[in-house]
């Protein structure tokens, strides 16, 4: 204690406004007096350079994310720098505040070590959600605005920040994920690539050409003008669990330049086409299916018969 108190006991105020401060305490001449005129004025001072830095850092800041906005650079990119700003200017305004007030630099050394051993432990949730939000920023595994689904959240990034991730769900609510939790788990990024494969299902009528039905379906997917080429539309038959088959047809569309829920529908209509009358064939199959009737007493099965009699 001696140690530390002598140095202070024996400096003297310094020549500048602070160090008036520090005299006109130490003319007081009580007991003390000249310890506590240089703790107050070594206080002031680095209290002083503390918020200059601060603020300095603070406008620098500004000047560089408002640089970025006039540029191409996506949100993302400025969030990291935003951040980085953030946290280099307080560690270097504490630095600076703790040099000014006369701290020992093998005493501040000491401290550091020992605070970054406490923090460490008391707060390594904290610390690894912050380090885990950085390298988010840095590999970007998804962006601002991208549909990702991590665990049992699913929604859209509004914002990736030190220590959590906030997305808008699909029913317009907000959930908040910690950064360690999208970093240390898998993520399912949904529009990470222009092209996504959507499908839809047919059932077909019992004792339908399968085979002619496949080809069928195919050429009407590989007709619509929003379905890609590359990779081509797929068939794929499903054994239901009744005994009936079910035909998958999977195809891949530009979702950035078409609405998919259009293409959905435009591609359920040529289907349906490219199978023959619906209502007939399930018609056809309901009567079949009861003992005693015929396909010729089937509603909407004499129809086609008469016309090849015409």
């Amino acid at each position: 204690m001696s140690a530390v108190t002598a140095p202070l006991a024996a400096a003297t105020c310094n020549d500048n406004p602070i160090g008036a401060i520090c005299s006109a305490i130490q003319a007081r001449s009580f007991p003390g007096a000249n310890t506590l005129g240089v703790v107050v004025q070594d206080f002031l001072q680095g209290l002083i350079v503390f918020l200059v830095v601060l603020a300095s850092g603070r406008l620098l800041r500004r000047f560089t994310v408002g640089a970025l906005h006039r540029t191409t650079a996506d949100a993302q990119l400025r969030t990291l720098i935003n951040n980085v700003f953030l946290m280099t200017t307080l560690v270097v305004a504490v630095l600076s505040a703790v040099t000014a007030a006369g701290l020992n630099i093998n005493v501040l050394l000491t401290f550091t070590g020992l605070a970054s051993l406490a923090l460490g432990l008391a707060f390594q949730d904290l610390l690894k959600n912050i380090l885990a939000g950085i390298f988010l920023l840095i590999e970007r595994p998804f962006r601002i605005g991208d549909w990702i689904t991590a665990g049992d959240l699913s929604g859209s990034v509004q914002t990736i920040q030190l220590r959590t991730t906030a997305l808008r769900t699909k029913d317009g609510r907000l959930a908040i994920l910690p950064n360690s939790t999208a970093f240390n788990n898998p993520v399912v990024n949904s529009t990470a690539f222009d092209m996504r494969q959507y499908g839809v299902a047919v059932r077909l009528a019992p004792g339908a050409d399968l085979a002619g039905a496949m080809a069928r379906v195919r050429e009407a997917a590989e007709a619509c003008a929003e379905v890609v080429e590359e990779p081509k539309p797929f068939v794929q038959p499903r054994l239901d669990a009744d005994g009936g088959v079910t035909l998958v047809c999977r195809y891949w569309v530009q979702y950035r330049d078409h609405d998919p829920d259009a293409v959905t529908a435009d591609m359920v209509r040529r289907v349906y086409e490219a199978l023959g009358p619906w209502e007939a064939a399930v018609a056809q199959a309901a009567a079949q299916a009861q003992p005693g009737v015929g396909a010729a007493d089937a509603p909407g099965a004499a129809e086609p018969a008469a016309e090849k009699q015409g």
